[in-house]
């Protein structure tokens, strides 16, 4: 009697055992799973965000200019965008650049579609790195999205980092660039033109040498005509 009972409590233990582990693992589960879960937000939410960032870029390669750029590169509309600097945007031509980037600062943006890309005029760039003005620059972007607030974007932003790409670079070789692609275009045009037109230009050509010959024929012709009747004419009274 006493064995039975001891046996049936052995079972009621671990009866007991098991199913607190079982309730922990599933309790475990369904943790992993809400995380799981809540990634999955995360991630489609950020997939389907705007995404604004503010930078200073050199306007094109070899430009000898600073722009400040801001700019959509999210997939979605951005809404109510505000930005803030530290320190304060400064130029060195002159105060009144310094005062229209703190407008442009200031001034909060509606809307910006996706891929919208804003430049405005911040400084020359050989006269900044020679400049004590400051270099490294902390932008924080606030906005909104279709699902409400984006979260807090901050750039940081070191101007040094472009003072070496001015090195070896013309500020004309973007013309060259685009001249040289037009020349090739040229080429490749004429020579279309030419497989095109083959037969027809080496009909031009046997024309014109034809019209040559001719003319060659005719002149000789002529001068011959004149000496024969030279010779013919009286010598004058004897």
């Amino acid at each position: 009697m006493v064995k039975a009972e001891h046996r049936s409590l052995v079972v009621s233990v671990l009866a007991f055992l098991a199913a607190a582990w079982a309730m922990k693992y599933a309790r475990s589960q369904a943790r992993s799973a809400e995380g799981q879960l809540e990634v999955a937000r995360r991630v489609h939410r950020e997939q389907n965000e705007p995404y604004v960032i503010v930078d200073i870029q050199l306007h094109e390669a070899g430009s000898l200019l600073l722009g400040l750029i801001i700019q959509n590169v999210g997939p979605t509309l951005a809404r109510n965008v505000r930005i803030a600097v530290t320190p304060d945007l400064t130029s060195t031509q002159g105060d009144d650049v310094g005062e229209a980037l703190a407008q442009v600062i200031a001034r909060p943006i509606a809307m910006m579609p996706p891929g919208r890309r804003l430049v405005y005029f911040f400084d020359s760039a050989v006269r900044r790195f020679e400049s004590d003005l400051p270099m490294l620059f902390e932008f924080t972007v606030h906005g909104d999205g279709p699902m409400g607030p984006v979260e807090e974007l901050k750039y940081t932003v070191d101007l040094e980092v472009l003072s070496e790409t001015l090195v070896g670079q013309r500020a004309t070789k973007p013309l060259e660039d685009r001249l040289d692609k037009v020349s090739k275009g040229l080429r490749d045009l004429t020579g279309y033109y030419q497989e095109a037109n083959q037969q027809a230009i080496a009909a031009t050509r046997s024309r014109r040498m034809e019209e040559v010959r001719q003319r060659r024929e005719a002149h000789q012709q002529n001068h011959g005509a004149g000496s024969a009747d030279g010779s013919c004419e009286p010598g004058g009274d004897a």
